[in-house]
């Protein structure tokens, strides 16, 4: 998408508030939307029970703002939207919003415009909160008063409204007054190529059960490297079941068993529940926990699995070794990116840069690949 075809096209800006407490997914309880003057508010249902109404007090500048009920209203006509391509959807901080609108309507959004990624080719932080970054651009002060409500209980109150309508009223002005300082900035072709990740399918998909040990924090020695593989190979098993069950219930995976237990159990593999701290794991949990380890353990590794391990002892090693030059080509990045008038955080990340060093020539690289080998690619193999 051009910053042409961005100002031509009609545009809706997004929000959403939920409830995610007691629950492996969010509970929808509130999604807030604003359309330009270009958008036809009839794709929406935006009178009730389908859309909270406003208090009739409420200011001006919200008068385009529709508060939908994902309680009582049909997800289709926002499915509608958010598939097509014609239409831009403007969200701060997108990634969480979209994955729980994608779920709740069952599409996939497409041409998604994110004001706090396009704030870091400003001369913003990329980091930048909706309020600070509205009160940069217009200077408009939005209320932190409702943080921390029940957004599923109704009837909501007046002032919850009003507050979650805040959240999309200026992002349109927003989202345009940031299309305008990249292009003055220079930035703007590499700001609208950023925004495509968005269009990547899958982005939205249910993470597959044997990746969820990325999301146990392994404390450093936790796990004997001298039964590494081993160890290994039963908290990914219990990572696994343990997301299983987490979707299954529809549970936090805390509530299921702690990541601490988890590793323990990797790193021992104890038999029984006697040799688990008390109440560490819930007695309905007991039979398919201890299932995982057996079937860890009763197995030999296979020729593929044993070059996946191997593999991955490499990379690490790879990634010790390469510490201190990724420090200073970290260093480098960060200046090339200031330069440029981007923030250093949106062109690669510390493991980003180490992946960089460990192999330069990699096409497949996020410092490889469009903007980011423009911006810093022919400079970052100089100065290697």
């Amino acid at each position: 998408m051009t910053t042409e075809a961005f100002r031509a096209a009609p545009r809706l800006a997004l929000d959403t508030e939920f409830v995610w407490t007691k629950t492996y997914w969010a509970r929808l309880g509130l999604v807030q939307a604003a359309g330009s003057d270009g958008f036809d508010r009839t794709r929406l249902h935006a009178t009730p029970p389908a859309a909270i109404p406003l208090p009739r007090d409420a200011s001006p500048e919200l008068a385009r703002t529709i508060l939908l009920d994902p309680l009582a209203a049909s997800s289709v006509p926002l499915g509608g939207v958010l598939r097509d391509p014609s239409t831009v959807k403007i969200l701060h901080d997108a990634h969480q919003d979209l994955v729980h609108l994608a779920r709740w309507t069952g599409e996939k959004p497409v041409s998604v415009f994110d004001t706090k990624i396009a704030a870091g080719f400003c001369g913003l932080s990329s980091g930048c909160s909706l309020a600070r970054l509205v009160r940069e651009l217009s200077g408009v002060v939005l209320p932190k008063t409702e943080t921390r409500s029940d957004w599923c209980r109704r009837p909501l109150h007046g002032e919850q409204l009003v507050y979650a309508a805040q959240d999309v009223a200026y992002l349109d002005e927003a989202a345009c007054e940031l299309v305008r300082r990249a292009e003055r900035a220079g930035t703007a072709r590499w700001m609208m190529e950023e925004m495509e990740r968005f269009d990547d399918p899958r982005r939205y998909d249910e993470e597959d059960v044997r990746h969820a040990v990325h999301r146990v924090s392994v404390p450093p020695g936790n796990i004997p490297r001298e039964e590494g593989w081993r160890a290994r190979r039963r908290l990914r098993a219990l990572a696994a079941w343990r997301e299983t069950e987490a979707r299954r219930r529809d549970l936090p995976r805390k509530w299921v068993v702690s990541d601490e237990t988890l590793v323990a159990a990797a790193a021992k593999a104890p038999r029984s529940v006697a040799e688990l701290p008390p109440k560490s794991l819930p007695p309905c949990f007991e039979e398919g926990f201890f299932a995982a380890i057996r079937e860890a353990d009763s197995t030999d590794f296979s020729p593929e699995e044993e070059e996946a391990l191997r593999r991955s002892d490499e990379t690490a090693r790879a990634k010790r070794e390469a510490r201190d030059k990724a420090t200073a080509v970290l260093a480098r990045v960060a200046e090339l990116a200031r330069a440029a008038g981007v923030d250093p955080a949106l062109v690669g990340s510390r493991a980003d840069v180490t992946e960089w060093v460990i192999a330069p020539d990699d096409s497949s690289l996020k410092l490889n690949r469009g903007w980011r080998r423009e911006l810093a690619g022919g400079e970052l193999r100089r100065f290697v």
